[in-house]
């Protein structure tokens, strides 16, 4: 590689001044990582064999070498990652140089912070301590035992890693300041990081997540519906345009909602304006014909009617008896099992396709 630009070794000296004070424990309910030291070397040549008692990743930015660990020579490029593991002894070469990006990590262990051990560890006494959820330690364990040392440029494996190595030193461009990094965002960036790191030098599992079966994807798109529904309850919402909404024929959408709420589409859009009618009635000082309106009844008569129909009671009269729902619950009328007859038989048409 030919000699790195100021710009870039201005970037690396920022960002080994900052992240080597601020990120040196990353703490998560579910992973607990001591953060050795972060590393940003715009030219990095040979070294000797050697070994580290923690995980180092790095990423090549730029340049072409190899990365040697016992008898296999691994090429590297620009985009490579690569982990030396605990205990595992391994060299670098480059005979023009790399531009590095890396980070020393393990397990935070309270245990061995305060013996101040050194000993370097192997992959067997890797995930000890408390460092995080079972499953966290045990990922850790596997990645020191069986972990991949070189993942190439471009493979789908290092993806996240380098576009989140990208994100971290975004910060650090040319005119930025190092006040205006937000710690929080600086430490949720550093984490999932890591998390890519262990996640991408880790080996497949024998057994992937089997797609979404269509009962599954059933219950997706009926969670869609019913949100765009509640969200837009002051508005127009024909079959037609929730259906079109999901990119589905209304026909689909319509058997989607009798195989999965037992109710029709109609009852089930009338249910939920009741429902937040009954809320603003109780709850605001709105007139009848403003909530009717914002619950998208397009006429209080129409509104009154329904209402009467769905809790018993008309909108004025529930109001002044200030019903709960402890002493009335709605539920009782308004969640009752579908019924096609009974429905279509109770339920009066507002004169066009919205309920």
């Amino acid at each position: 590689m030919t000699s790195p630009p100021i710009a870039l070794i201005q970037g690396f000296k920022k960002a080994n001044a900052l992240l080597n004070v601020t990120l040196q424990q990353i703490i998560h309910p579910e992973a607990a990582l001591h953060v050795h030291y972060w590393g940003f070397m715009p030219q990095h040549f040979d070294n000797t064999e050697h070994k580290h008692s923690f995980f180092e990743a790095c990423y090549v930015l730029d340049g072409t070498g190899s990365y040697i660990e016992g008898d296999t020579e691994h090429p590297l490029e620009a985009g490579a990652l690569f982990l030396s593991r605990p205990g595992i002894p391994h060299q670098i070469r480059s005979r023009d140089g790399l531009a590095l990006c890396y980070v020393a990590f393990e397990l935070l262990s309270p245990q061995r912070e305060r013996s101040g051990a050194t000993a370097v560890k192997g992959p067997a006494d890797v995930a000890s301590g408390p460092g995080g959820s079972d499953a966290f330690r045990g990922a850790l364990s596997r990645l020191a035992a069986e972990g991949i040392c070189v993942l190439p440029g471009g493979s789908l494996a290092a993806q996240p890693a380098v576009m989140l190595w990208h994100s971290l030193l975004s910060w650090f461009q040319p005119g930025r300041s190092e006040a205006g990094v937000p710690p929080l965002l600086l430490q949720s960036t550093a984490l999932s990081l890591l998390l890519a790191l262990i996640q991408g030098h880790s080996p497949p599992k024998p057994q992937q997540p089997s797609p979404p079966g269509p009962a599954e994807e059933g219950g997706m798109l009926m969670r869609q519906a019913e949100l765009f529904i509640k969200d837009n309850l002051g508005e127009a919402l024909s079959l037609e345009r929730v259906a079109g909404y999901l990119h589905i024929t209304p026909r689909h959408l319509t058997r989607s909602f009798r195989k999965f709420r037992q109710q029709s589409f109609v009852h089930y859009v009338q249910e939920q304006r009741v429902q937040r009618a009954k809320q603003l009635l109780l709850h605001t000082e709105l007139q009848i014909k403003e909530i009717s309106a914002l619950c998208g009844f397009e006429s209080v008569h129409y509104f009154t009617r329904i209402f009467t129909i769905k809790l018993g009671v008309s909108p004025a009269r529930f109001r002044r008896s200030q019903f709960t729902e402890g002493r009335f619950d709605s539920r009782d009328r308004a969640s009752a099992p579908f019924s096609p007859k009974a429905e279509d038989s109770n339920l009066p048409s507002s004169g066009n396709d919205s309920p």
